[in-house]
């Protein structure tokens, strides 16, 4: 599916200790670390080596996920006008996914156009907790599921071989509900990825595994809430209280922050933008991605967790972006 990259493009398996040492010290939104995973990123990293750029390349378009990662503003602006260029000299499209607002901006003065289509939820994990009013009803249906049963602990697949069979199994019964849920790309659900870096907690009843949270680093100091999974059957408030488990033991950890996600589509206020001025291509491209995703049920879901504060979650692209060719080739690389 990928081509090579070419010019001041590296593979990610040549730089792979400097961008893990960049991640651990500059990384600032959730999903950042994807790129250590898998797939065939290619990478612009800047000389003084503080930062990088991240990208997977097709045959008509260019893909990068979050914002480069990076010292300071300044780098990071320049990350990816590099890439922009890159992006220009191959002729291809270059879709830059869920930024943050600095990011954006520094896009759209370089002549990339800009579209907020959601936000990115964080908790401050200092102030943490599940008393109050305002996140009653993940208190409430854990409530539940104790009293039928369920249980919570953190698992660790790597060192326990029934957690690992666990956390297969629940994932597994999780994708076949819905066969939109196995996704072949970057943003596809899997527990056994970069597990050395990953913590995992989950919720029992009747002796196995029901639900689980996989969550990934945001940063040295916070953690993302990355995969949410749950058997067909699980009891209300099984996967809640795997989620606030994470929350409580990070908490007592001394980690600053932990993010929700990026929640496309989404708004604290409740309402959502159903076009988004795309035209005709721009706005099939959104209905596909809402439709394999489901991001309606699953903001529902991660909004019971209150955010303490969000930041904008942006799309740049190119200006020539919205052709059918270019757009197939997004799709390719994000289904």
């Amino acid at each position: 599916m990928f081509e090579a990259a070419h010019g001041n493009v590296v593979p990610l398996e040549v730089v792979r200790r400097d961008v893990t040492a960049i991640l651990a010290e500059h990384a600032h939104q959730a999903g950042q670390f994807s790129v250590l995973g898998p797939d065939p990123w290619h990478v612009i990293m800047n000389a003084k080596r503080s930062g990088f750029i991240a990208f997977l390349e097709a045959r008509r378009a260019i893909v990068s996920w979050r914002s480069p990662v990076g010292i300071d503003a300044e780098t990071r602006a320049a990350l990816l006008r590099d890439l922009k260029n890159h992006a220009e000299r191959s002729n291809k499209a270059l879709y830059v996914l869920e930024v943050d607002q600095a990011t954006a901006d520094a896009g759209v003065d370089d002549g990339m156009i800009a579209l907020q289509i959601g936000f990115e939820a964080y908790l401050d994990l200092a102030s943490w907790s599940l008393r109050g009013k305002r996140r009653e009803k993940v208190r409430l249906a854990m409530n539940f599921a104790a009293r039928h049963g369920v249980s919570w602990r953190e698992a660790h697949p790597q060192s326990t071989d029934a957690d690992a069979l666990g956390l297969e199994a629940v994932e597994r019964l999780w994708k076949a509900e819905r066969k939109e849920r196995t996704v072949d790309s970057f943003l596809r659900t899997s527990w056994s990825e970069l597990m050395a870096s990953r913590r995992y907690f989950v919720a029992e009843h009747d002796g196995r595994i029901v639900a689980s949270i996989a969550c990934s680093p945001v940063s040295s100091s916070g953690w993302y809430l990355q995969d949410p999974v749950r058997e067909p059957s699980a009891l209300r408030g099984a996967l809640e209280g795997a989620m606030a488990l994470s929350l409580d033991t990070f908490r007592d950890e001394g980690y600053q922050v932990a993010s929700n996600g990026p929640l496309p589509f989404w708004s604290p206020t409740g309402e959502t933008k159903q076009e988004y001025q795309l035209g005709f291509l721009g706005n099939r491209l959104v209905s596909v991605f809402d439709h394999r995703y489901r991001f309606a049920g699953i903001n529902q879901f991660r909004s019971k967790f209150e955010p303490d504060w969000i930041e904008p979650a942006v799309v740049l692209r190119s200006r020539r972006a919205l052709s059918p060719g270019k757009i197939a080739s997004l799709i390719k690389m994000v289904s």
